[in-house]
């Protein structure tokens, strides 16, 4: 039965399932955790009398949780069944929600937030769920982790303003409860997910024994690396490659953190009421929707980096149009589109990593270049509530975030091809071929 639905004439090949079970968990993380939760910013401040760059702080230490635990997590990923790390993630994130909703001191949002909540959607969600798209593909990577990435936008698309309503009408704390449910509905699509397509007797990218890869070149592309020879994970810690693309995620990632948790707070500060400013990032979500396929599709065709530098320079545009503008509805709405560039790249470059790196080892490797994105992001929401505490504005931490974007192009545009490794340590056949 599995031969007859992955690999019969007409099928739909079997990754494209799995992509798409990913996109849906990403709704879920985006809607109701990475851009849900500036939702809660407001009512957590005012009922726990904090100020914002305190309530920022749990939002960077989730950050420095996740950077700590993300190469743990990465080798439990490529060591054991992909599957383990999503069920445990999931059961972690929907008991941290409802958890959270529990709390009534500043001492134990915060344990909560950055202990069971953030561990589960860190560990069982995109990192998981991205390693196992790099092993299903190959020529198509970068629209498939594109399309997976893509359910951020959509969730807050759709998800965001469901948990809009229930904030503002029902709480906070209820709207934790209910999201905290609608995250164990996932459990029964986790379980789906294999590890790669060797698993299920199939190759990357649904392409038959003895076929051939079209030729890559005479469509302009890179040529498709990483499967041949693999790096391990100390070959790849010992090349510039992997440090210059740890630092360009840990750049790029500066500014969205920093936006994002006071996105709603920064619209404010623009002119706009709650409602209002609740459009606008349910706006900056659809063009993410439409952004970033878009970008994984090019990735695939032309170079990524070229693709990746160009976005986060977009992203840059749209932070002085924000800093600058004068809070018209043109300016806001051209500013969620040029944002959205910075943050739909994030699926290209990470399918860099995969082109480069290999398949056997990518989810250590990634989380050895998360580590390092999320030590350099940590600081940006508090440094964010901070300036906004001091000065009543926020234009001094988006000129920092805009120069952060400038010298994140920069340095992916520096990127070498890595110097692959002198022999094949372990046989790519054995190292992808059990689920």
């Amino acid at each position: 039965m599995r031969r007859s639905l992955s690999q019969s004439p007409g099928r739909v090949f079997y990754g494209w399932w799995i992509v798409t079970i990913g996109c849906v968990q990403d709704a879920v993380k985006g809607g109701l955790f990475n851009t849900g939760f500036t939702l809660y910013f407001l009512p957590v401040l005012t009922e726990l009398n904090l100020s914002r760059a305190a309530t920022s702080l749990p939002f960077s230490l989730s950050r420095l949780e996740a950077a700590l635990g993300a190469p743990l997590v990465g080798f439990l990923i490529d060591r054991f069944d992909v599957r383990v790390m999503l069920v445990v993630g999931t059961l972690l994130a929907g008991l941290g929600l409802i958890l959270l909703s529990l709390t009534h001191s500043y001492l134990l949002f915060l344990l909560v937030f950055i202990g069971p909540l953030s561990f589960g959607f860190q560990a069982g969600f995109n990192q998981a769920t991205l390693a196992a798209v790099n092993s299903w593909f190959r020529r198509k990577r970068g629209l498939a982790m594109a399309v997976v990435q893509t359910g951020q936008a959509i969730g807050g698309v759709v998800i965001f303003p469901l948990v809009a309503l229930a904030v503002l009408n029902l709480g906070w704390r209820t709207a934790a409860v209910l999201s905290g449910l609608v995250v164990f509905m996932l459990l029964p699509l986790v379980l789906l997910i294999r590890r790669s397509p060797e698993s299920m007797g199939l190759l990357p990218d649904g392409e038959r024994p003895g076929s051939h890869e079209p030729d890559r070149a005479a469509r302009g592309a890179a040529p498709a690396v990483g499967d041949a020879r693999e790096f391990t994970t100390r070959q790849a810690l010992r090349t510039p490659t992997f440090w210059l693309l740890a630092a360009f995620h840990g750049l790029r990632n500066v500014p969205y953190a920093g936006v994002t948790v006071h996105l709603v707070p920064l619209l404010i500060w623009k002119g706009l009421d709650e409602p209002a400013a609740a459009f606008y990032v349910g706006l900056t979500a659809l063009a993410t929707v439409v952004i970033r396929p878009l970008t994984g599709w090019l990735g695939d065709r032309q170079s990524k980096q070229a693709v990746g530098a160009i976005g986060v320079l977009l992203g840059a545009a749209g932070l002085i149009v924000l800093a600058y503008g004068d809070g018209a509805w043109w300016a806001l709405a051209l500013f969620a589109v040029l944002f959205s560039f910075g943050d739909a790249v994030n699926s290209v470059t990470w399918a860099l990593v995969g082109d480069v790196f290999g398949r056997a080892h990518f989810a250590t490797i990634r989380g050895w270049i998360s580590m390092f994105q999320s030590f350099a992001s940590m600081p940006a929401a508090v440094y964010t509530g901070w300036v906004y505490d001091r000065t009543q504005s926020y234009t001094q931490a988006l000129i920092v975030f805009i120069v952060c974007y400038g010298v994140a192009a920069f340095v992916l545009w520096l990127i070498p091809q890595p110097t692959r490794p002198a022999r094949l340590e372990v046989a790519t056949s054995q190292a992808l071929g059990v689920s």
